[in-house]
């Protein structure tokens, strides 16, 4: 009896170490995938507006984070049945793009072969392993977290560009006196911009053939194929895309406000024609419901093109943004 249990307990030991093990694994795996998808919530529109309570917000992230952790080992697989283009089994250096290059020279390394033996798919995945120290986990956690709100702060600052828009209107118009305060946002903006940026974010809400919301979910979860968990980082690309979106979102704002602009400036013309032909007349009463019919009016016609001007920038924008992050 002792010595069966002599022999029996070593077993035990290693069996229960290795179930700790994974398990810890995996509920590492959990945490990466709720900070990275965090990163969204924290500023992307709609998921990181106040108007979504926070306790929505939070459950949300926890469901969809339970909901992709156990296929996140398949994500490497996908990519490597995307990369493999002969599909022999086997990924060499001429099938691998530049985007994935350094992590294929590291893979390489790491098994030991050359770049014309290629790696098999088990070769392919890299595997997870728990920090040694909080200040490693912090210090890949923080790398998680950039990745997600980098996506979302793109989104959000094409979507300015509305709101842009909107100021330009009002100054115009002077609608600009009865600004109000956004707590969603935390600002203080215009009536108009308002309006523009919550009917841009409707339009992408139920924009065929999927709404924007799933689009920005689709584009952050396909980056655990090609940056897996532990692996994510902002990369150059991204910040010069971050920065390129600031002077799209300008020249979104004009185009969204140029039809109005146009007519206030007509407008502007023909009452002043008119103050000086018939001085009898108080341009600055008689001209104030003028300008807020006429811009009622233009800015009713111009909805369609604003739809579409949302339907066209945002998802372009959603793309250029999974390309930078390394989505395939």
């Amino acid at each position: 009896m002792v010595l069966d249990h002599l022999k029996v307990a070593p077993i035990h030991d290693q069996v229960l170490r290795l179930v700790m093990q994974g398990a810890l694994t995996q509920f590492y795996a959990f945490t990466l995938v709720l900070v990275r998808l965090s990163g969204l919530m924290i500023v992307g529109p709609i998921f990181g507006q106040k108007l979504v309570p926070s306790n929505l917000r939070v459950l949300l992230v926890l469901t969809l984070a339970f909901l992709i952790t156990p296929t996140v080992h398949d994500h490497s697989r996908i990519l490597f049945d995307k990369l493999d283009a002969n599909h022999d089994g086997r990924l060499t250096g001429d099938e691998v793009p530049e985007a994935f290059g350094a992590r294929y020279e590291a893979l390489l390394q790491a098994t030991g072969k050359e770049e014309a033996a290629g790696l098999t798919r088990s070769e392919f995945q890299s595997s997870l392993r728990p920090p040694r120290t909080l200040l490693e986990y912090g210090k890949v956690a923080l790398c998680e977290l950039a990745l997600g709100f980098s996506l979302g702060l793109g989104v959000f600052t094409i979507l300015t560009g509305f709101l842009l828009a909107g100021d330009l209107i009002d100054q115009q118009t002077g609608l600009s006196l009865g600004q109000i305060a956004d707590p969603s946002l935390n600002i203080t903006g215009s009536v108009t911009g308002q309006f523009l940026f919550q009917f841009a974010v409707t339009v992408l809400l139920v924009m065929q053939p999927t709404g924007y919301h799933l689009t920005m979910l689709s584009a952050l979860v396909s980056t655990f194929q090609s940056l897996p968990l532990g692996e994510a980082f902002v990369s150059v690309p991204l910040i010069d895309l971050l920065r390129d979106l600031v002077h799209q979102s300008l020249v979104l704002g004009v185009q969204v406000a140029a039809p109005l602009l146009a007519s206030m400036s007509l407008v502007a013309l023909t009452m002043g024609f008119l103050g000086h032909s018939v001085p009898q007349i108080n341009i600055l009463i008689v001209g104030f419901p003028i300008r807020a019919a006429v811009s009622l009016l233009v800015l009713i016609s111009s909805l369609t093109g604003i739809t579409r001007s949302a339907i066209d920038v945002v998802p372009a924008t959603i793309d250029a943004l999974a390309r930078a992050v390394g989505a395939v």
